[in-house]
């Protein structure tokens, strides 16, 4: 190999590198479990209900009670755009999922989120997407 390809595939492997490094410097997604769950209290709960996530993570939602649940987004940000995603499915047998990933509909920012029928009771969470998470 002359020293100009050499140059050259030296040049070629180093311009891959550094366009590889921001997406390993964000890592890779992540599987981010969030039960819903009958609280000691005789409440329901969301647990963890703070949940900090990134573009390319997926919230999977377990259902963890008797009771029936879902997820309902009430505050967002301006730019999010979660069309159907704004409220989830009911989910009313134990070991049920629900899974949602953290993807363009999701604007950097914090989202509160309910359990529509436990509303009133306290089920509640929030979801903080983006660098603010750091």
């Amino acid at each position: 190999m002359s020293f100009l390809n050499r140059s050259s595939a030296a040049c070629i492997g180093t311009s891959m590198l550094l366009l590889a490094l921001p997406l390993a410097a964000q890592g890779k997604p992540h599987m981010i479990m969030v039960k819903m769950v009958d609280a000691p209290n005789a409440q329901f709960a969301f647990q963890p209900s703070n949940i900090d996530a990134h573009p390319g993570d997926t919230l999977r939602f377990v259902q963890a009670s008797a009771a029936p649940h879902d997820v309902a987004f009430r505050k967002r940000p301006k730019a999010a755009k979660l069309g159907a995603a704004a409220t989830g499915p009911y989910l009313v047998s134990v070991g049920q999922t629900y899974d949602l990933v953290v993807d363009g509909r999701f604007a950097e920012g914090v989202y509160d989120f309910v359990c529509d029928p436990h509303e009133g009771a306290g089920m509640h969470g929030t979801l903080t997407v983006g660098s603010s998470t750091k």
